[in-house]
C-alpha cells in the first residue's frame, strides 16, 4: 500500500520524464530519418500523433523526401514563395502526413507547390531543413485551437533557417535566423533575432554547470558564495525533498518522504546518438526544441532551449540553456541562463536569473536578480538580489532587499523591505552561510551577519532594525529587538503568547496558497507539529533550567544578588544566542511553551476519546476507556517525575524535516507522540491534586477545554490590539478595516474552541466521563 502511493505521488514527475523523452526521441527519429536516406529516397516515418485528443491512432504515418523540380521551382519563384538558398549545397525535404492507412507510396507523388506557395514565404534556407506542409483533412488545425494560429500557420520572413526540422502546422515567422532548432506542430516562433544551438557552446555548458538538456538537470552551489561543496544535481523534475536529501539535510531521522529517482540509462540512446558529424551538412543533433503549443516570441536572442507543451518565452532579452516544463514562461525584457523550471514557474519583468531551478508555481520578477538558487514550490521573490541560496515553499521577498548563501528550505517566512541577509565576507573569503528556520520574518532593514543558524528557532521575528551578529538561536516562536546596552533582547515564544493570530492565519494562508499540486504530498505540514513540539520542549528545559540556576545562584549570594535576572548569550542560557533575556520574558517562554505543548498533546488526548465514543456503546468500563489512552493507573504517585537535569548543549545540526517525521502521514505516529508529551505534563497539568482512575480524563478534559478557550480569546486580543491602536491613530481606519470581532482567522479561532467544548461533552456522555463542561485554568 504504501508503495502505491509512493507511485501515485510521484507518477507526475516520472510521467513528465516520459513526455519529455518522447519528444527527444521524436526529434531523434526524424534525424536518423535524415542523415540515413538518399537524395531521391522516399521515407514514410511512423510517429506518435501529437492531437491525441482529437484522434484514436497513437501513431500517424508521415512523408519525407527531397522536393521535385516543380516545387523547388515554385519556392525559389520571386512571384510564387519567393525563397532563396543560402548555398547552393543546401539540401530542403518536404515533410507532410499520410492521409490513411496505405496511402503512403501513393501521397509520395503528389505535387506540394501549391501547399508550398500558401505556407512557405520569403526565407532563406542554409544547411538542411525539412519544410513541414499541412493537408486538408486530418491534419489540418483543429477548430478547438486558438483561432489566430490557423492564420499564422507556416514559414515566413525569415533571414536566414539552416539545419531545422519545422514540422507541419507550426508558425516561424520574421525571425532574423533559426539555426538547429525542431519546431513541431503548432508550435510557434515568431518575431525573434537569432535562435540558435551551437554544440560548443552546449559542451561548455555541460562541463562547466553540469547542464544536461536529456537528463534535464544541472549543478547549483548553493551556501557559501566562494564555493565549498554544497552542489545540489538538480533536475527538472525534483522536489525540496529531494534537494535537501542531496544536502544530507535528513541525516537526522530517517529518510520517509518518497524520493524522485530515474533509471539514468532511459536517454543513453538519445544521448549516445548525438554524436556530431564531420559534414557541415548533416543538422547537429544538439538542438533547440519546441513542443507542441510552445511558443518563442519577440526575443533577440535564445540559445539551447527545449519548450514543453503550452511553454512560452516571450519578449525577454535572452534565454540561453533553460528547460521549461509545460505552462512555465520566461517574458518581458528578462535575460536568462541555465534555468530549469517546473510548471506554471516563471521569470518575468527585467529580472536576471543564472543556474537557477524555480519548482512549481513560483516566480522570479519583476526587477530581480537571482543566481545559484533553488526556489520552492509556490515561492516568490521579487526587487532584490539572491545569490547562492535555497528558497523554500511559501516564502516571499517581495521587495528590494538582499539574499546571499541562505539555506532555507523549509520557507514559508518573509523578507521585509532593506533587509541585508547577505553580510557574508569575513574580509578574507566570502564563504559564511545563514541556515534559516521554518517561517523567519526578516524585519525592515535588518542586517544579518553570518554566520547565523535559526533552524531550531522557527517563526521567530527579526525586528525591524535589527543588526543580528553571529550566532546560533533555538528558541522557537521568538521576538528579537533591539535591547539596552547594544545587545538585542529576545523574547521566546513571543509570537505564541502575543500574536496567536499570526500563527492561526499562517496554517490557513499556507494551506489556501498551497497551489503546487505536485508537490502537495509534502508541502501541507502543520505548524504545531511533533517536531516543532520537540524544539519547544527542548527550549523550555533549557529556560527552566536557567532559572532554577540563577535561584541557587541568588541563594548563595544572599543580600548581593541581583534581583532583576537578566540572561546574556548562550553561555547562560543554551539557544540563546548573542542575546539577552529578562526575568519576565523567561517567564513568558516558559508559559507559551507549556500551553503549546499541553494544548497538542490534550487536543490528541480528545481525538482518541472522540474516535472511541463514535466506535463504541454507551456503558464503557472506565479502565478500558484509560487503557485505550494509555492512562491506565497514573495518578496519586505514579505521576512521571519532572526532568530537572541540565540541558545538553546544542549540537549544530538540521532538525528532523517534517515530510520525515513519522506523524507526518501516520495518525498513529501522531498519537504516540502526543501522548509520550502528555505524560511528560502530567506533573504539570495535575499538579497536587488527588488523581485516580475516576477523575484523570474530567481533569484532563477541563484543562483542554480552558486551553482552547485561553487561545480563542489571545487570538482576538491580539487582533483587538491592532484595531484600537489603528482607531487611535489614523482617521477613518474603522472604516476601512475588518474588526476582530468580524474576522475570519478569529472567528475560526472560537469555533475550534467551541467544537472542543462539544466534543468533550460528547465524549463524557458517550463514555461515562462527567464533569468535563466547565473550563478553568
Amino acid at each position: 500500500t504504501k508503495m502505491s502511493t509512493t507511485d501515485d505521488v510521484l507518477s507526475p514527475f516520472h510521467q513528465s520524464r516520459q513526455t519529455r523523452h518522447a519528444y527527444l526521441n521524436r526529434t531523434q527519429s526524424l534525424l536518423s530519418a535524415i542523415l540515413t536516406k538518399n537524395e531521391t529516397e522516399v521515407t514514410l516515418l511512423s510517429l506518435p500523433t501529437i492531437e491525441n485528443d482529437y484522434e484514436r491512432r497513437p501513431t500517424s504515418t508521415y512523408i519525407l523526401r527531397s522536393l521535385s523540380d516543380k516545387e523547388r521551382e515554385t519556392l525559389l519563384d520571386p512571384q510564387q514563395c519567393n525563397c532563396r538558398l543560402a548555398s547552393d549545397d543546401a539540401t530542403l525535404q518536404i515533410m507532410y502526413r499520410v492521409a490513411g492507412n496505405g496511402e503512403g507510396p501513393s501521397m509520395s507523388k503528389w505535387d506540394m507547390s501549391s501547399s508550398l506557395k500558401s505556407q512557405v514565404r520569403n526565407n532563406c534556407f542554409g544547411g538542411n531543413v525539412i519544410l513541414g506542409v499541412l493537408l486538408d483533412g486530418p491534419d489540418a488545425v483543429k477548430d478547438t485551437i486558438p483561432s489566430n494560429l490557423s492564420n499564422l500557420v507556416g514559414i515566413s520572413y525569415n533571414g536566414l533557417i539552416q539545419n531545422s526540422i519545422l514540422e507541419p502546422g507550426c508558425a516561424i515567422h520574421k525571425n532574423a535566423e533559426v539555426i538547429n532548432t525542431h519546431a513541431m506542430k503548432y508550435a510557434a516562433i515568431i518575431g525573434c533575432g537569432s535562435v540558435s544551438c551551437s554544440e560548443t557552446d552546449v559542451a561548455k555548458s555541460k562541463e562547466k554547470y553540469n547542464f544536461d538538456m536529456a537528463g534535464g538537470s544541472m549543478d547549483v552551489e548553493v551556501g557559501p558564495e566562494a564555493g565549498g561543496g554544497r552542489i545540489v544535481h538538480a533536475k527538472v523534475e525534483s522536489t525540496l525533498v529531494d534537494v535537501c536529501h542531496n544536502l544530507n539535510m535528513d541525516s537526522k531521522g530517517a529518510a520517509i518522504a518518497p524520493l524522485v529517482t530515474f533509471d539514468e540509462s532511459d536517454y543513453t540512446a538519445i544521448a549516445s546518438s548525438s554524436s556530431s558529424s564531420s559534414s557541415p551538412s548533416q543538422i547537429p543533433t544538439t538542438m533547440n526544441m519546441l513542443c507542441p503549443h510552445s511558443s518563442l516570441l519577440h526575443t533577440p536572442r535564445t540559445h539551447h532551449i527545449h519548450l514543453s507543451p503550452h511553454a512560452s518565452i516571450d519578449s525577454a532579452t535572452s534565454v540561453s540553456s533553460a528547460l521549461l516544463l509545460p505552462q512555465s514562461t520566461i517574458k518581458s525584457g528578462c535575460t536568462v541562463s541555465h534555468a530549469l523550471l517546473q510548471w506554471n514557474a516563471t521569470i518575468t519583468s527585467q529580472s536576471d536569473a543564472h543556474h537557477v531551478l524555480l519548482m512549481e508555481q513560483s516566480e522570479v520578477g519583476p526587477h530581480s536578480f537571482t543566481a545559484n538558487a533553488i526556489y520552492g514550490p509556490d515561492s516568490h521573490v521579487s526587487g532584490g538580489e539572491v545569490h547562492c541560496t535555497i528558497f523554500g515553499p511559501n516564502a516571499n521577498s517581495h521587495h528590494q532587499s538582499l539574499l546571499i548563501g541562505i539555506l532555507w528550505p523549509l520557507g514559508r517566512g518573509n523578507v521585509g523591505y532593506g533587509s541585508n541577509v547577505g553580510s557574508n565576507h569575513t574580509g578574507r573569503i566570502p564563504d559564511q552561510e545563514t541556515s534559516v528556520g521554518e517561517g523567519t520574518f526578516w524585519g525592515l532593514g535588518s542586517v544579518i551577519k553570518f554566520p547565523v543558524d535559526l533552524t531550531s528557532a522557527p517563526y521567530s521575528i527579526i525586528a525591524a532594525g535589527v543588526q543580528l551578529p553571529p550566532q546560533r538561536i533555538t528558541l522557537p516562536f521568538s521576538l528579537i529587538t533591539e535591547g539596552p546596552g547594544g545587545m538585542n533582547q529576545l523574547t521566546p515564544g513571543w509570537l505564541l503568547q502575543y500574536s496567536p493570530y499570526t500563527v492561526a492565519r499562517s496554517e490557513v494562508k499556507f494551506a489556501n496558497r498551497r497551489t503546487a499540486k505536485r508537490h502537495d504530498f509534502y508541502t501541507g505540514w502543520k505548524i504545531l507539529r511533533a517536531g516543532t513540539m520537540d524544539l519547544m520542549l527542548d527550549a523550555r528545559n533549557a529556560l527552566f533550567y536557567a532559572g532554577q540556576q540563577q535561584q541557587q545562584q541568588s541563594a548563595g549570594e544572599g543580600s548581593k544578588s541581583n534581583k532583576v535576572g537578566v540572561f546574556k548569550t548562550d553561555r547562560a542560557i543554551p539557544g540563546l544566542g548573542a542575546n539577552q533575556l529578562t526575568e519576565k520574558g523567561r517567564q513568558i517562554g516558559i508559559k507559551a511553551y507549556t500551553d503549546a505543548l499541553q494544548r497538542y498533546a490534550l487536543r490528541g488526548l480528545l481525538d482518541r476519546l472522540v474516535n472511541l465514543a463514535a466506535s463504541q456503546q454507551k456503558g464503557s468500563s472506565m479502565v478500558d476507556v484509560l487503557r485505550h489512552v494509555g492512562l491506565k493507573g497514573i495518578g496519586g504517585g505514579n505521576l512521571p517525575a519532572v526532568d530537572t537535569t541540565a540541558p545538553p548543549k546544542p549540537i549544530a545540526n538540521w532538525p528532523i524535516l517534517p515530510w520525515n517525521e513519522a506523524s507526518h502521514t501516520d495518525a498513529e505516529a501522531l498519537w504516540k507522540h502526543q501522548h509520550s508529551v502528555l505524560l511528560n505534563e502530567l506533573p504539570s497539568i495535575l499538579g497536587n491534586s488527588n488523581t485516580n482512575n475516576n477523575n484523570i480524563l474530567p481533569q484532563l478534559l477541563q484543562k483542554c477545554i480552558a486551553l482552547e478557550e485561553d487561545h480563542a480569546k489571545r487570538v482576538y486580543k491580539s487582533k483587538s490590539r491592532d484595531d484600537a491602536r489603528g482607531m487611535s491613530t489614523v482617521p477613518g481606519y474603522k472604516d476601512v478595516h475588518i474588526p476582530a470581532e468580524k474576522d475570519s482567522v478569529v472567528l475560526t479561532a472560537k469555533e475550534e474552541s467551541d467544537k472542543v467544548k462539544a466534543d468533550a461533552q460528547l465524549v463524557g456522555d458517550a463514555l461515562g466521563v462527567s464533569g468535563v463542561a466547565r473550563s478553568r485554568l
